[in-house]
């Protein structure tokens, strides 16, 4: 399977036709999207590794669009890859578009970057130039944050609490790396994906006052999961409750929600995701 964990969005049809002018949806009342991690987009190398595997999503999914990632766990994927994957599925008829996991180590505790120190703020920088500089559209998956507390944190952050710092932080970091994107390729559309979350936005540095103004767009984490056995705790109903939350953050500007396969014990649960998003 292309995808071992499968993260699917899905949008309501009429609002994705006026934010991005797409073509009609293979669905009636939704378009369906699916995010690629740079783990499965850096084999589309092997061409006939992606008609294989490509051919097991399209007989179970019709599918509107395809998200590809551009960097994961300090995987970055070179154009030509990129480009050959584009083509691809330009043939399909589906579009592309970049996505970014801005995480250092997701299996180190989801090891963030630190954004403190300028060779990895240099790092993130590239990364975003890469990805602009081959799609039209970019989406920030939902590890731009940071919860570092190097030296270098300590010390800049100073007599602020941590919420101050990584509000004022991160918010820099956004303009930043909206500028870097611009000066590639000055047609990209910026969006950012916000996660499950409810009170910890600003924290960890996710300012949701600034940030929806600065992104052309924005979509909405309703993974719920499990929510008695995994760590979030995460209830049901929150993945109705987070759609209605985005909706006002940036009233028109909110593509969808995503869902993904992880940490539950029942298919349902994951069905039930789906639902809640459509219903909200």
């Amino acid at each position: 399977m292309i995808l071992p964990r499968i993260r699917f969005a899905v949008t309501v049809a009429a609002v994705t036709s006026l934010a991005t002018g797409s073509i009609a949806a293979q669905y009636r009342h939704f378009r369906a999207a699916t995010y690629v991690r740079a783990y499965e987009v850096q084999k589309m190398k092997a061409l006939e590794w992606l008609r294989t595997n490509w051919a097991i999503v399209e007989r179970q999914v019709k599918l509107d669009k395809v998200y590809l990632e551009t960097h994961r766990d300090g995987i970055v994927i070179d154009d030509a890859t990129l480009q050959q994957a584009k083509r691809f599925f330009a043939e399909k008829g589906i579009e592309t578009a970049a996505g970014i996991a801005y995480v250092r180590n997701e299996r180190n505790l989801f090891e963030t970057f630190c954004y403190t120190r300028p060779e990895q703020r240099a790092e993130v920088k590239h990364i975003m130039e890469v990805s602009a500089r081959n799609f039209d559209e970019v989406i920030l998956d939902d590890f731009f944050f940071t919860s570092c507390k190097c030296d270098a944190c300590v010390r800049a952050k100073g007599d602020r609490s941590w919420t101050e710092y990584r509000l004022a932080l991160m918010t820099d970091v956004s303009r930043e790396l909206i500028a870097a994107a611009h000066a590639v390729n000055p047609r990209v559309k910026l969006t950012i994906k916000y996660p499950n979350w409810y009170e910890h936005f600003q924290g960890m540095g996710y300012n949701l006052e600034v940030q929806p103004r600065l992104f052309d767009q924005i979509y909405t984490g309703t993974e719920t999961r499990d929510s008695v056995y995994n760590h979030q705790h995460l209830q049901p109903y929150q993945s109705f409750q987070q759609v209605r939350y985005f909706e006002n953050i940036k009233p028109g500007g909110n593509l969808g929600g995503w869902v993904d396969t992880a940490n539950r014990l029942v298919a349902d649960r994951y069905a039930e995701q789906l639902w809640l998003t459509l219903f909200a």
